[in-house]
This record gives C-alpha cells, sequence and structure tokens, in this order.
C-alpha cells in the first residue's frame, strides 16, 4: 500500500477515533436491550483566520469553518484541498471527492493537527484539518457512524465461557496470543480505514489497574454494525501493537470475528 495513504488513513483514523460530531447517550440491559437518548449535536464554526491564530489552543481539537477551493491534491483514497476565505487559507484533508476550484465546501467536525508532514504535497503544514467528510452546497450535517461520547450505563451479562473486558485489560499480557471471548455493546464503528473497520467495545467493566474500560478491535467481514449493538467478539489478543507513523495500541484483537447478540 502507498505510504502517503497508509499516513493519510492514520490520520483519519486519528479523526475518527475521537469524532465529536454526534452527542448521544445508550442505556444497555442485561438483556442486550438498548435505549437511545440522542441529542443533535453543537456545531461551533470559525473563521480560517481564527484558528491559524488559535492553532497552539486548537491542536487536537474540533472546529468547523468553511471556504472556497483554491487547489487540490488527490490520492488513491484521499483528497488535499486548500481552502480559502477573506482571512486566510488553510489545507484540508479527508476522503477522496471530487471538489473544483472555485467552490465552497463547508467543513464540520475537522481536527486540527500541527506540524504534519505531507509526502503528497511534498511539505510540511503548520496547520492543516482533517475531516471525515468534505461537504458543499447546504449546511452538512456531519453525524455519521461513530457518537461523540460513549455510551453510558452499559452492562451486560459475562460470557460464561468467556471474559470480561476488564479481565482482559488487566491480563492482558497473560492472554497474549491467545483467542480470547466475550460479550460487549458496540460504542464506536469506523469504517473504511485502511481496509478493516475498527469497532470500539465497552462491557460495562473498568479496569482497575489502568483504568481503562474500551477494547478496540478489527474486522474484515461483510456485517454491518451500528453503536448499541450488543456483540458477541472471539479473536487473537495482541499486545503493544505499533502500526505506525506512532499509533499504538497497547491492546488490540485484529481481524475479529463478531456476531450480534440474537443473531
Amino acid at each position: 500500500m502507498d505510504s502517503r495513504i497508509i499516513l493519510i488513513g492514520l490520520a483519519v483514523l486519528l479523526l475518527l477515533s475521537g469524532c465529536t460530531s454526534e452527542k448521544r447517550e445508550y442505556v444497555s440491559t442485561p438483556a442486550g436491550e438498548v435505549q437511545d437518548f440522542g441529542a443533535e449535536p453543537e456545531v461551533f464554526e470559525l473563521k480560517i483566520g481564527e484558528i491559524l491564530a488559535n492553532a497552539q489552543k486548537l491542536d487536537n481539537q474540533y472546529v468547523s469553518t468553511r471556504g472556497t477551493v483554491e487547489e487540490t491534491v488527490s490520492t488513491q483514497s484521499y483528497t488535499y484541498a486548500r481552502i480559502k476565505d477573506d482571512t486566510g487559507e488553510v489545507w484540508v484533508a479527508g476522503p477522496r471527492t471530487d471538489l473544483k476550484t472555485g467552490e465552497e465546501v463547508e467543513i464540520y467536525g475537522a481536527l486540527v493537527l500541527l506540524g504534519f508532514e505531507s509526502p503528497s504535497l511534498n511539505k510540511t503544514l503548520d496547520v492543516i484539518l482533517m475531516v471525515q467528510s468534505f461537504a458543499s452546497g447546504e449546511p452538512y450535517s456531519f453525524h455519521g457512524t461513530t457518537s461523540a461520547a460513549p455510551p453510558v450505563n452499559i452492562s451486560v451479562e459475562k460470557l460464561e465461557d468467556g471474559y470480561t473486558i476488564a479481565e482482559i485489560l488487566s491480563r492482558s499480557e497473560e492472554l497474549a496470543g491467545k483467542e480470547v471471548k466475550f460479550r460487549a455493546v458496540v460504542t464506536k464503528v469506523l469504517p473504511n480505514i485502511l481496509d478493516k473497520t475498527w469497532i470500539h467495545l465497552q462491557d460495562g467493566t473498568v479496569a482497575n489497574a489502568t483504568g481503562e474500560n474500551e477494547l478496540t478491535v478489527t474486522y474484515t467481514g461483510s456485517e454491518e454494525f451500528k453503536v448499541g449493538d450488543v456483540v458477541i467478539v472471539s479473536g487473537v489478543l495482541k499486545t503493544n501493537v505499533d502500526i505506525g507513523s506512532g499509533y499504538f495500541f497497547k491492546v488490540l484483537i485484529d481481524g475479529a470475528k463478531i456476531e450480534k447478540e440474537g443473531s
């Protein structure tokens, strides 16, 4: 795979892993029923000049803006766009999109990154905005398949022949290289990143040693999952997984088998 695509893919993964586009809370009962207490997202828009002037404070934060496309550079899967308003200009990167020079785009929920090295542009950008989607014309509702805040009040029963997430996290070194199985609730779904779907899971338990309560797995099957699904997960546990460009997972199940509860 082209190293440029990997670099942008990892940056988009970082964006999606912390996306704050939609505020939603879920309550899952032991039987697996999920109640949705959704709320509309709050979107705050800044001028490009305001983003640039406050870049240090906004590093790894989410902003919204709009501007006119001045230039584009596309790779196989991703597009860079230099956009401009009456206060300044900034580069934006996201999934490959057919953008035209002079077109106005509205950017929602963009992650601000500083000192971004871009092989595609052959330069290091002081500031770049990473987006899940470009939007143009009418205002765009940045919802997608992730939730801003993780579900709360999750409680699912432990499998008789399985583990809790807390047990997996607390005993990760002991379980490394072994197959683990557990029941959990989907808290975030990140599709089509590096040819995989990245799924975040919780079961209501918390690892005493670290305070962690969420486990990440990757999935390459055809089943579609959404936030709030109760699932049975199995796969070989990996520890200290470095996927490059500084992205590191202390615990990861790569290529997990996932079944919706009751299916």
